[in-house]
């Protein structure tokens, strides 16, 4: 397969599912989102707010009025004193619930606004608004993106795409959903998790053992050594709102991983990258479909390309490569003519 960067969840993805990678870092079809998914995208909306207005606050601190602009919600206005009321977190509740519902394609009962609700409010409340909580943390930068190039002879790539030579370095590339600067040598990258604590490749929990060793955490630590290198300490914390079981359970883990880390993460990416670039037959998780990885969670075990075809996006995909080889089902079945490992995703 062609690689030329990898997001910690298409890294993630590959071992969830090679077929799902497949159909969508290479060929290019993005499924719909899932409900609990679009869930999780309003509370982190609310939190991404929240620190926009409070980065705002910290630049201007005889402002007595706090604003900022958001891409999915419009602008939002709030005096100094609202800012820290109950009231305003629940207004932007509601608008982030409505901005996201109104495209959507699944459907909305009351019950999912208040679990967005009940959702938002574990992070925002734990230990008394003293850890988790953006309006009393010192921000540094609100959902910072990242595009970093490998500097490894491993991670140089040349492929011919559709008649073109293409070549360069292997990238990562990500967003983060908020740094805070603890002091002048600190500084702590904090992700907000509303699923479950599960790894959902190999269906085990995610100790704090294990999160030493996982590879999105390790991605989002290498990339701040790069944005941030003035800093001497940088402290990964990620907070789960469930538990493995998805009951409502926070439990925030603060890694504290170091200089040392860095090779250890760029040889567990060489290896993943290796092994995708290796694999020309992508395999199913289950060829039947009755998986419920595929059965429920999978959009491309769900619908067709064509409401004609006889077979799902993914078994279409798979036959194509079981009697055409990779190559034909590539130019057969790559989305917009794009290659994805080449072309950016859209969205």
């Amino acid at each position: 397969m062609i690689v030329t960067y990898i997001r910690s969840s298409s890294y993630n993805n590959y071992d969830y599912c090679q077929m799902q990678y497949f159909i969508t870092y290479v060929l290019g079809w993005r499924g719909d989102s899932g409900r609990r998914a679009e869930q999780g995208t309003m509370v982190h909306k609310v939190m991404e707010v929240l620190a926009a207005l409070k980065k705002y606050k910290q630049e201007n601190p005889k402002a007595r009025i706090l604003k900022t602009i958001d891409d999915a919600i419009g602008e939002v206005k709030v005096g100094t004193k609202k800012f820290y009321e109950d009231e305003f977190v629940e207004e932007l509740l509601q608008r982030s619930y409505e901005a996201y519902k109104k495209d959507s394609v699944n459907t909305w009962q009351p019950s999912h606004y208040k679990e967005v609700v009940k959702g938002a409010w574990l992070f925002l409340n734990h230990n008394n608004r003293k850890d988790f909580d953006p309006r009393y943390r010192n921000v540094y930068y609100t959902e910072p993106h990242f595009d970093i190039e490998i500097e490894e002879d491993w991670a140089k790539f040349d492929y011919e795409i559709n008649g073109e030579r293409v070549e360069g370095r292997l990238a990562i590339k990500g967003t983060i959903d908020l740094v805070t600067q603890i002091d002048d040598d600190t500084i702590e990258v904090i992700d907000w998790k509303t699923g479950r604590r599960l790894n959902w490749a190999t269906g085990e929990v995610k100790t704090y053992d294990k999160m030493m060793n996982d590879p999105q955490l390790l991605l989002y630590f290498y990339a701040m050594s790069k944005m941030y290198p003035q800093f001497k300490y940088r402290i990964m914390s990620i907070f789960f709102s469930k538990d493995e079981e998805g009951k409502y359970d926070p439990q925030p883990f603060s890694l504290p991983f170091g200089k040392e880390d860095e090779p250890r993460f760029l040889e567990m990416l060489r290896q993943q990258v290796e092994k995708i670039r290796q694999n020309i037959n992508p395999k199913m998780i289950d060829p039947t479909h009755r998986n419920f990885k595929c059965r429920i969670l999978c959009h491309f075990c769900k619908n067709k390309f064509d409401p004609k075809d006889s077979e799902s996006m993914c078994k279409t995909v798979y036959n194509s490569l079981q009697r055409d080889g990779y190559d034909e089902t590539v130019a057969n079945y790559t989305k917009d003519g794009h290659n994805i490992g080449y072309y950016e995703a859209p969205g």
